[in-house]
């Protein structure tokens, strides 16, 4: 059974295409162990606040939250470890990332799109945009992408193809999942703006690259969807999938 990810991709206004977060199944891969998934620490100063990773800080004191950087969790004996990047495969999923990105035939509408070579193994990729006019073109842009680490493309095909409807509504439902998340804020601040006499929020979508951007502020998906457990919630569907994958093929 080759090695499956899945992860989060962002194109961030400041640093471009990203990573930001990566679910594996620990295999036992040769000369690897469990704690080679993990990130006990890394520098962020390369990172800002859309594409940062932001599990719950988690506390022993009142007063003393630390970052949590990994998160991890074990179904039917498999350990499933979702990280900002992965130490293992950080120049695979950077290539994947890039090309996913800047694909000519890519859309933001869930389509997904299917590629494979030899260096990046087969991979399949859904993407989808969330208004914020913050942002670059006022819309950020996302990728989910199930990549399956092998060079037998008639393997990994057979593994798509067996699964097609499961790995498409499993990676859709978390899309959707946080698209709704996303227009109950958006709801929410509209009526904010009308009880105060603002301006009525649809306007903005009416007209969304007719405005200027006057400030750029950075929002990673906590603040878009105003869910601190959307990244906890993404480890654990992303676990349930992929051990569902490895389960199917044997």
């Amino acid at each position: 059974m080759p090695p499956i990810l899945l992860s989060l991709t962002h194109f961030c206004d400041k640093h471009g295409p990203r990573v930001v977060l990566v679910t594996q199944c620990y295999l036992a891969e040769p000369n690897t162990s469990e704690n080679d998934l993990l990130l006990p620490d890394y520098p962020t100063d390369s990172y800002c606040e859309s594409c940062l990773l932001h599990f719950p800080e988690v506390s022993g004191v009142p007063g003393d939250a630390r970052p949590v950087r990994n998160m991890r969790s074990r179904i039917k004996g498999r350990t499933f470890v979702s990280t900002q990047y992965s130490s293992i495969r950080y120049q695979l999923l950077n290539s994947i990332t890039r090309k996913a990105f800047s694909e000519e035939t890519m859309i933001y509408d869930c389509s997904p799109l299917v590629f494979f070579d030899d260096s990046r193994g087969l991979n399949l990729i859904i993407g989808f945009k969330l208004y914020d006019e913050n942002a670059r073109g006022n819309e950020r842009r996302y990728c989910y992408i199930l990549t399956i680490d092998t060079k037998d493309v008639y393997n990994g095909m057979n593994i798509i193809s067996d699964n097609w409807n499961f790995i498409n509504c499993g990676l859709k439902k978390m899309i959707d999942d946080i698209r709704q998340s996303h227009t109950q804020v958006l709801n929410e601040r509209r009526l904010d703006a009308k009880d105060n006499g603002g301006i009525d929020g649809l306007t903005q979508f009416a007209v969304p690259y007719l405005r200027a951007n006057k400030s750029k502020e950075a929002k990673n998906l906590v603040e878009l969807t105003n869910d601190p457990l959307i990244f906890f919630n993404m480890h654990k569907w992303n676990s349930y999938m992929i051990s569902s994958l490895i389960i199917r093929q044997h």
